[in-house]
């Protein structure tokens, strides 16, 4: 049965409802939420068009495909910031995959498109338990990541220690923000504390008011850690059916000699295990050696050290890399 196109360009309305009813009904994670789509848009200063687009067999969505496509100095390229994008979701039927990378390569033909870069998203590993990318001339270019078991969390006696340093100090306090208690104003010292900790701007103001629609819509919890009264460090984590991504943290660096993110871990793995959530996603890779795209610094390799301290698996991020230009590949 011959399947019908839904691009995003053309129909907005059609690609939106699909893209939502086929998110909820395969119980996808939240990097498939249709707000996350739009703040990885809003996070790309190089955007020439978003050529996304639907598969659907009798009214019924069947696969959704995110494909941005950004030009640097000199090519196009089919990436987020220029650097990989959520792959496809889609059915198991047969044929189906092949159609769908098919189509991704005539798209990349008709915008001339050098380079695809698409990623897996670990906590669909049920349905993609290794990186199918490589049958269809990507390169492997996988990373490890970590996945927390969110119903029965564990962490490292020195992560127990970290905790209960600051929950027998009174001055501190955790506030936990979700869709019932939605407040802007602490949104945006959020926002002014991620400027501060990296110390310059990194992301459009467009990025967080997308974050803060994904709170408002209930997929999305800001935990803070407060010291008489006073906000010192968050972490947004964002969730959809029974999987979890950790997505983002911004402290004061006056308070850095202390042991903030322990205490908000141990609380958002609580509250998210009260919301039926499974697994969880921490985030960046945690390959502590530099490979073909990923340098991690020091702060990086800390920041694996520390997430490990929290009971979960190692998991391979599946990422492939696919080249049209002989002279970009040799770049």
């Amino acid at each position: 049965m011959p399947a019908d196109i839904i691009n995003r360009k053309d129909n907005q309305r059609l690609f939106a409802q699909y893209w939502q009813e086929f998110v909820a009904h395969n119980k996808l994670g939240p990097e498939y939420l249709l707000t996350n789509i739009d703040y990885l848009l809003a996070y790309s200063d190089k955007l020439v068009t978003d050529r996304s687009f639907i598969l659907a067999k009798n009214n019924q969505p069947v696969a959704v495909v995110f494909l941005p496509i950004e030009k640097d100095e000199q090519y196009k390229s089919m990436t987020i910031a220029q650097s990989f994008v959520p792959a496809p979701v889609f059915l198991a039927q047969k044929d189906l995959e092949a159609n769908i990378m098919h189509s991704i390569d005539q798209i990349a033909s008709t915008e001339n498109v050098a380079k695809i870069m698409l990623r897996i998203d670990p906590l669909e590993h049920q349905q993609y338990p290794y990186n199918f990318l490589i049958n269809y001339d990507y390169l492997d270019a996988s990373l490890l990541g970590y996945l927390l078991d969110c119903q029965q969390p564990e962490m490292r006696r020195n992560h127990r220690r970290a905790v209960k340093k600051i929950q027998d100090d009174p001055d501190f306090s955790i506030f936990i923000m979700d869709q019932k208690n939605s407040d802007y104003q602490i949104h945006e010292t959020y926002r002014a504390f991620h400027h501060k900790c990296a110390g310059k701007i990194t992301r459009p103001k467009a990025t967080f008011d997308w974050q803060f629609k994904m709170l408002e819509q209930g997929n999305a919890v800001l935990v803070g850690l407060k010291y008489k009264d006073q906000f010192i460090a968050f972490t947004y984590f964002t969730y959809q059916a029974d999987k979890a991504v950790s997505f983002s943290a911004a402290d004061d660096p006056a308070f850095d000699h202390l042991p903030l993110y322990h205490i908000i871990n141990a609380q958002a793995l609580a509250y998210l295990k009260n919301h039926g959530v499974k697994e969880m996603d921490m985030g960046q890779p945690l390959t502590i050696s530099d490979q073909f795209f990923y340098h991690p610094d020091a702060k990086q390799k800390n920041i694996s050290l520390f997430k490990t301290g929290f009971g979960g698996r190692f998991v391979q991020n599946f990422y492939g890399v696919k080249y049209f230009s002989q002279q970009l590949f040799e770049a």
